[in-house]
């Protein structure tokens, strides 16, 4: 019988992914990384998109301004389209803001507002 497709695609793909996965290990045992350079000893500065989270982390402890903190918005992020109103998004009607979109918009401005307060 004839085999499909797709599952002669996903043989091919996974033989080149495992071939790819091969020729990366053996890179990496024949050329191995240069030995870890030390930083200066003075205080490393994040790029510009992380100064928010920076600084949070001079006025939180670790765990809360740099773990909690941005998991709980990433987990806002994701649940968002769950939490989102019914409704055709063609044609929105205006509702008065639910508490959600407030909350939403604060953490967003606050965000906003320590990036800019640190920059």
């Amino acid at each position: 019988m004839a085999e499909s497709t797709r599952a002669n695609l996903i043989k091919k793909e996974g033989l080149a992914s495992l071939a790819a996965l091969a020729l990366l290990g053996l890179a990496a045992v024949f050329y191995p990384l240069a030995p870890v350079s030390h930083a200066p000893s003075d205080q490393a500065q994040a790029p510009w998109i992380f100064l928010g989270l920076q600084e949070l982390l001079r006025y939180l402890p670790v765990r809360v301004g740099g773990l909690l903190l941005p998991g709980l918005g990433l987990a806002l992020l994701a649940l968002l389209p769950w939490l989102a109103r019914g409704g055709s998004p063609a044609a929105p009607s205006y509702t008065r803001p639910r508490p959600l979109d407030l909350a939403a918009w604060a953490v967003l401005l606050a965000w906003a507002g320590l990036t800019w307060w640190a920059f």
